[in-house]
């Protein structure tokens, strides 16, 4: 029983009285003296879980880890359901907050069929909560608002104010990144007046209070800005670990600017920046390199200005590709196929995919001859009824010699390009002298898409770094180009084919993902390879609308569907269909080695 008033204790002083210091040593003296007295697996469970929430508000995220791991250990002995949902979506919420996105999906995503059974709609809020944050940092917008718009509702229906509060703050934290500085003051507003009505108001309100500070400056309203300061400074927690003293150290930092206070700002600017070297935000430091580099801009310290602008674009850049991982995209998709139907097992690679340019279909297109060449021979072989017994063979062999000269022309084609006009358009690059900073760019864009046909006309990178390697690189020159996130798992499979059964296999996943792209509709996809022993099986998934399959296989709507099953069956392989309206497309191709 000692251990559960010490939980009770720990919360108490955390989230109603915003303490956190004193909770950490409760949590401290009580693992030092006590811990190794409690056998019972649900109450240590419990306190892990409670040091791990704990040193998360304190932005201690290694330390949060260790302990809701330490905490999970436990649970799985207990038939406390709910307890597992909470440690899974605490530690999503870590990871999340150490910028490692995919395994903050995995984790949240794993917690809710536990709060389901459980029925705890606060946590399934909480999650939904963390859940909009995820998509509204990667672009996801329209995402973002429909599980808003639910969570708001739900968080309503049950009067959870603290749930309340931060959607509308987190909504705010969100106009802010898309540069909708203006808008965000409403919903900060929202998330004070709903904080006002719960329990947990001394640790949230100093941060919605800064956080007002920080958007009233950002648009140069000083007057309410100075405002927000006053009430700001009678908070008693208002330099609490954690984002209490985040948020003051920037609010005092935009605050400081807006008045052109130049030498406080950068002072305070500083200071914000080592703080978030120390805590690992990455996006902190992101914003803190920004101002800095706009406070020497001002000061008219140019090479200052330029070191932290470098190292901004940097972090920048690295947070993008973080955003654009295929891990988020894979458990993202998990979550929403959860959310969806959870019966669906076929689907949990579900992605969100935007939209597809049309940059693939014009580069395919260039073949569009070719393709209506090999339509009209499957025309005549499948309308000469006497050679019904010879058509098969005849397909196959039709096909073969098809994709041998295919390969031959573009291997020729793709040889002219990257040694003939790749290597001119790179001496122009270094020749001309025309305007220095538009013109690199615009030939080095050119180079960019010469070689991406090259690459599409006979696929070099087998004979550079395999076909494992070559596969990944498709599939992730695929997101790069057209902005639609896909998801590989691919297996070592370099020395298990013939050189020609590679780039047959190669031309497989590159029909797949193109008929992916042109017609499946879809909003996740994900491309696995597997080598077994006696085997590699394929397999290319989405969610999209789906087709009929006889349909489109009796009347040849498709050359993509019939060049696919071609390549197949001169491969002695084996491929499946599991499609169907509205269903989805799953494609099972086994090849035997």
């Amino acid at each position: 029983m000692l251990q559960h008033h010490v939980v009770n204790r720990m919360y108490y002083y955390s989230g109603v009285k915003g303490d956190l210091d004193t909770s950490k040593s409760i949590f401290d003296d009580f693992k030092k003296h006590h811990i190794l007295k409690v056998k019972k697996p649900r109450r240590l469970s419990n306190f892990y879980k409670a040091g791990g929430l704990i040193h998360f508000h304190m932005a201690k995220y290694d330390e949060s880890l260790l302990f809701y791991e330490e905490a999970l250990k436990h649970a799985v002995k207990t038939t406390d359901i709910e307890a597992i949902g909470e440690i899974y979506m605490g530690l999503g919420m870590v990871f999340y907050s150490q910028g490692k996105l995919s395994k903050s999906s995995e984790n949240l995503q794993k917690s809710i069929p536990f709060f389901k059974e459980s029925k705890s709609n606060n946590s399934i809020i909480n999650v939904k909560n963390v859940m909009i944050s995820l998509y509204s940092e990667n672009g996801f917008y329209e995402e973002a608002e429909r599980e808003r718009k639910e969570a708001i509702e739900l968080a309503k229906k049950e009067e959870h104010y603290l749930f309340l509060s931060q959607i509308y703050f987190n909504y705010s934290l969100e106009l802010r990144n898309r540069d909708r500085l203006s808008e965000r003051v409403p919903f900060i507003k929202l998330a004070l007046e709903n904080i006002e009505k719960s329990k947990y108001k001394a640790y949230y309100k100093p941060v919605y209070l800064s956080a007002m500070v920080i958007a009233y400056s950002e648009i140069n309203d000083i007057e309410n800005a100075k405002t927000y300061i006053e009430l700001l400074e009678k908070e008693p927690r208002k330099k609490s670990p954690g984002n209490s003293i985040s948020f003051y150290k920037e609010a005092y930092m935009r605050f400081s600017f807006a008045k052109k206070e130049y030498n406080l700002a950068l002072k305070r600017g500083i200071d914000f920046f080592k703080y978030k070297s120390e805590t690992k935000q990455f996006d902190g430091l992101q914003q803190a390199s920004q101002f800095l580099a706009k406070v020497y801009e001002t000061l008219g310290n140019d090479e200052k200005a330029y070191q932290y602008y470098k190292n901004y674009t940097t972090i920048k850049d690295s947070i993008t590709g973080l955003k654009k991982a295929r891990g988020l995209s894979y458990y993202q998709t998990l979550y929403e196929t959860e959310k969806r139907d959870t019966q669906i097992i076929e689907q949990q690679n579900e992605i969100k995919l935007l939209d597809a340019v049309s940059k693939i279909k014009t580069q395919w297109l260039l073949f569009g001859g070719l393709g209506l060449l090999f339509v009209f021979g499957l025309f005549v072989a499948f309308r000469s009824k006497s050679f019904a017994q010879k058509k098969l063979v005849m397909q196959q062999k039709f096909a073969h010699q098809l994709i041998v000269a295919q390969e031959n022309e573009r291997k020729s084609i793709a040889k002219e390009l990257h040694d003939g006009i790749g290597q001119d358009l790179l001496l122009i690059k270094h020749s001309v002298k025309i305007d220095v900073e538009k013109a690199p760019k615009l030939i080095d864009k050119t180079i960019e898409n010469i070689r991406a046909l090259s690459r599409n006309l006979h696929p070099v990178e087998l004979e550079k770094v395999g076909i494992t390697k070559a596969i990944i690189n498709m599939v992730n020159e695929v997101n790069d180009v057209t902005g639609i996130f896909f998801s590989e798992d691919v297996q070592n499979i370099d020395k298990s084919l013939k050189k020609e059964e590679e780039i047959y296999l190669y031309r497989i996943i590159q029909e797949c993902i193109n008929n992916i792209i042109k017609h499946s509709e879809a909003s996740a996809s994900k491309i696995s390879v597997v080598n077994n022993e006696d085997v590699i099986v394929l397999t290319v998934q989405d969610n999209g609308k789906g087709f009929r399959l006889e349909k489109a296989k009796t009347k040849f709507k498709t050359l993509g569907l019939q060049s696919l099953i071609e390549r197949v069956d001169y491969l002695k392989g084996k491929i499946e269909f599991d499609t169907g309206l509205l269903k989805g497309t799953k494609i099972k191709i086994t090849l035997y080695k």
